[in-house]
């Protein structure tokens, strides 16, 4: 035993040591699971969907979204039947005016054919002139 110091004393023995506690790692390390279980299973089990404040905004947005749209395509609508509405007024006038053009033409063919068939009538029943016109009945003046 020539290791041992000179300067110690050999009835005082060296303090013992306390053993190392092995349990507090244990239950750091099962406390760090446990809550990484909990963890785990709010992620899992919570409600993914948009909560009623964001479906509601969203339904509001869709519907200011569709109303916008629904006004553009009225706009549009009314603009085209407003233009098919003043083709289809032309379309008519320009009708009336053809079919106006064509009966005053037809009338006026029918008034020249009646006119020459009124001649020729009237040459070939009109007896020839007399020597003594027939007298016309006088007309007396008013009276007051």
């Amino acid at each position: 035993m020539s290791d041992l110091d000179p300067n110690l004393d050999p009835r005082l023995s060296p303090a013992p040591r306390p053993a190392p506690r092995s349990q507090t790692g244990w239950i750091a390390a099962a406390a760090v699971a446990v809550v990484a279980i909990v963890a785990i299973t709010f992620i899992a089990t919570r409600a993914n969907g948009p909560t009623a404040d964001q479906q509601q905004a969203a339904q509001t947005q869709a519907a200011g979204a569709q109303s916008a749209q629904a006004a553009q395509d009225a706009s549009l609508a009314a603009q085209s039947a407003s233009q098919s509405a003043a083709q289809t007024q032309q379309s008519l006038a320009d009708q009336a005016a053809a079919d106006r053009a064509r009966a005053e033409a037809a009338a006026a063919r029918s008034q020249a054919a009646s006119a020459s068939q009124s001649g020729q009538d009237a040459s070939a029943t009109t007896p020839p002139p007399a020597a003594n016109p027939a007298p016309q009945p006088s007309q007396s003046p008013p009276q007051q």
